[in-house]
């Protein structure tokens, strides 16, 4: 059973939402505060924490960069209950780690979707700390190449050889992959932003691009991935065979998109994990690039 810590000083609200989580089958533990939810995170195991945003003695956003700068925290996903009424207060939860937004009054079934959304996350950088110890080196003196790739398991796999090589690899795995995926599942196999909410919301997903995968229609499809670490810059080319699609609002998180299961990976790539992200064409080619620092 996933264990989850809600953080909230209103017992109402806090009541709510841990019948909730239980109702879903979570182990829900509970803390009135940051600074009580600190102590706890700091003896106790959790999977995923749900914090709001304003509390006395250390709010959630304080709260989430104490557990950012810990390397035994870090990797606990935060879902964050607040307005997020406005672009500038996404972006800075975002830097500090946040990705998930609950908005006031709850609603059950959206609260369970971005719970499923990051726990989902959780296990995915799992995956890739657990390749770490194998592969940090496997592509340490590849200086140029091309890669083609069909499923997202096999994203998985590239996302964590060339995203190790930049500057910071936690954040550039993450955002390579997501690129990636988007390449996959958009790209190639048409599955749109509220398409995919719906599936993610019905547990459907994975299901529906496997059956995708398997059409004939498809079959043929790649994603052309195309790396170069020269001169002391390393930069990435995922290329899709979609008929692309309007990215330019996906490249920061809207209030709106920041409540939902899902469309917030481009906007962390551009924003965290690399130095330029650039769309070409009709949207189906991106350019992601990093200057290393000892060239």
């Amino acid at each position: 059973m996933e264990r989850i810590l809600l953080v909230e000083d209103e017992v109402t609200n806090r009541r709510i939402l841990s019948a909730y989580l239980q109702r879903a089958g979570y182990d829900v533990d509970e803390a009135e505060d940051g600074l009580a939810a600190l102590g706890k995170l700091k003896s106790q195991n959790y999977d995923l924490v749900v914090t709001d945003w304003r509390m006395p003695n250390m709010d959630g956003l304080e709260l989430a960069k104490r557990l950012k700068a810990d390397a035994k925290l870090r990797h606990i996903p935060i879902l964050m209950q607040t307005a997020a009424d406005s672009p500038e207060e996404v972006v800075e939860g975002m830097r500090a780690g946040v990705y998930y937004y609950l908005t006031k009054p709850y609603e059950e079934n959206m609260l369970l979707a971005l719970v499923r959304a990051g726990l989902r996350e959780r296990k995915q950088k799992e995956w890739f700390e657990e390749r770490s110890a194998r592969q940090r080196d496997a592509l340490g003196t590849f200086v140029k190449g091309e890669f083609h790739l069909q499923t997202p398991e096999e994203a998985q796999g590239l996302a964590f050889g060339l995203g190790n090589r930049f500057p910071n690899p936690e954040l550039a795995v993450s955002g390579l992959y997501e690129l990636l995926l988007n390449a996959i599942e958009h790209g190639n196999l048409g599955i749109g932003f509220e398409e995919k909410r719906k599936l993610l919301a019905a547990r459907q997903w994975e299901e529906e691009v496997e059956k995708r995968l398997k059409n004939p229609e498809n079959a043929r499809k790649k994603v052309i991935v195309l790396f170069s670490d020269q001169n002391g810059k390393m930069e990435t080319t995922v290329i899709d065979q979609g008929s692309g699609f309007d990215w330019r609002p996906f490249l920061e998180i809207e209030p709106a998109r920041a409540t939902q299961a899902n469309g917030r990976g481009i906007a962390k790539a551009n924003l965290l994990g690399f130095d330029e992200l650039a769309y070409k064409g009709n949207g189906n080619q991106v350019t992601v690039a990093s200057m290393r620092a000892n060239p």
